[in-house]
């Protein structure tokens, strides 16, 4: 499966295989295998996983239904027509991608994506059409607005601009969009970014960020795959995601840190791990990072450890702000001069802010959960610990006992003995 080391499975026995002993260890050992699995980010959001843990929600057809409905949504008053299909190209496992051309210029070709809804979707049909046609409208040097889009009960198809060099994580290893995810990422070629470029990007992602918080939305889901480096100009995608519902990418890590409770917090949290694949050539699998290599440069850590490090998580992540007055972003020059413009409707700003507000307040929920059983977790440990103290103490009265018990019985028969020989020497 590309060039991912997959963990070692426990052996088998043939007989001998129902001993209590054998499936007590098998079972421990197999529990070791499944988290070295869901430790590679890769195979833990692959499908196979998916389906093999959760087989109710995971074996449908997702390529399928995607089709069919991409076809209900273009034949209703689409304005483009499928060439390709791109399947499992992304990380995403229920989003699909096409490559499409406009009906009336078949020589321009666009990139077509459709999601279903997902656990964040909070707009009612109509505000979720009013979003996506003001999000069309967005005007940024730094951020790729969608060609259309077009929302149906079941989900969302977006068109936007094909970039055929494909995204910076493409970029990062060596790999063409077309190709599968699984394949593509698992690859041990990359092509590590320079300083000063990651310097650039980084700069041109916050001044993305900072506009669109300023406006009072945030990207909520920002990862190397979802950035494209365009004429040495790195813009971001996929604004539309929030809108649909999808869940972060790295939620699971958002989970464990309660300081992330806004927008900002998120869209911060999320650039440390982009930057830090830019950095690294490779991503982060925890939820933060004690140690960076020694080698590397003092100021790109500098900002990696304001957001990645434990003591960051768990005191409070800096500001998109903050991080522009950055040295190491804040000599970096800009030569774009094009004026940015978003606008977006009082009703949509509603909208949005309540469905923002319901994905924070979800992650709240998770956060507490995930608190709750690190307690639980300390409690059963301490018990645990206790216990074998207990029995250690008890083990230890019992041998004491029965080394005392044992020391009267032979006292007793010495005595029994001397008596005896001294009532042997009287009768003499």
């Amino acid at each position: 499966m590309g060039t991912v080391v997959l963990p070692q499975l426990p052996p088998k026995k043939v007989f001998g295989n129902t001993d209590r002993d054998f499936i007590n260890e098998r079972k421990e050992a197999l529990q070791k295998y499944l988290e070295g699995i869901l430790f590679n980010p890769l195979l833990a959001s692959s499908l196979p996983v998916k389906r093999f843990l959760d087989p109710t929600n995971y074996t449908r057809n997702f390529l399928e239904e995607a089709r069919q409905n991409v076809h209900i949504v273009l034949r209703s008053g689409g304005s483009h027509e499928v060439t390709e299909v791109l399947p499992s190209c992304g990380t995403r496992i229920a989003k699909e991608y096409f490559l499409a051309h406009p009906l009336a210029d078949s020589k321009t070709q666009h990139v077509l994506w459709w999601a279903p809804f997902g656990p964040d979707k909070a707009m009612n049909l109509r505000d979720t059409h009013a979003t996506l046609t003001a999000l069309v409208q967005c005007q940024h040097p730094y951020i790729v607005p969608a060609v259309s889009s077009i929302a149906s009960e079941a989900g969302v198809c977006v068109v936007r601009p094909w970039f055929p060099q494909g995204s910076l994580r493409d970029r990062i290893h060596q790999t063409k969009p077309q190709g599968n995810s699984l394949v593509k990422y698992s690859s041990d070629k990359f092509i590590p970014i320079e300083q000063t470029d990651c310097a650039v990007y980084g700069r041109q992602i916050l001044e993305a960020l900072l506009f669109l918080h300023e406006k009072g939305i945030g990207h909520g889901h920002l990862h190397t795959g979802n950035l494209v480096i365009d004429n040495n100009v790195c813009r971001l995608l996929d604004l539309e995601n929030q809108v649909v519902g999808l869940p972060n990418h790295i939620r699971s890590h958002m989970i464990h840190h309660r300081k992330i409770n806004s927008m900002e917090a998120i869209d911060v949290y999320c650039f440390g791990h982009a930057l830090y694949e830019m950095v690294f050539s490779k991503r982060l699998t925890d939820n933060t990072c004690t140690e960076f290599p020694p080698e590397s440069p003092a100021l790109s850590r500098s900002v990696l450890e304001s957001i990645l490090s434990a003591e960051a998580c768990k005191n409070g992540l800096p500001t998109i702000a903050g991080l522009l007055t950055h040295p190491f972003f804040n000599q970096t020059p800009l030569h774009s001069h094009e004026k940015p413009s978003l606008r977006l409707p009082s009703s949509v700003k509603q909208a949005i802010a309540v469905a923002q507000e319901a994905m924070l307040e979800r992650l709240a929920a998770d956060q507490k959960k995930v608190r709750q059983q690190r307690k639980l977790s300390k409690a059963e440990a301490f018990v645990t610990q206790q216990s074998i103290k207990s029995r250690s103490k008890k083990n230890l009265h019992l041998e004491t006992n029965d080394l005392l018990a044992k020391n009267n019985q032979r006292s007793s028969g010495d005595f029994k003995s001397n008596s005896a020989q001294q009532d042997m020497n009287i009768r003499r």
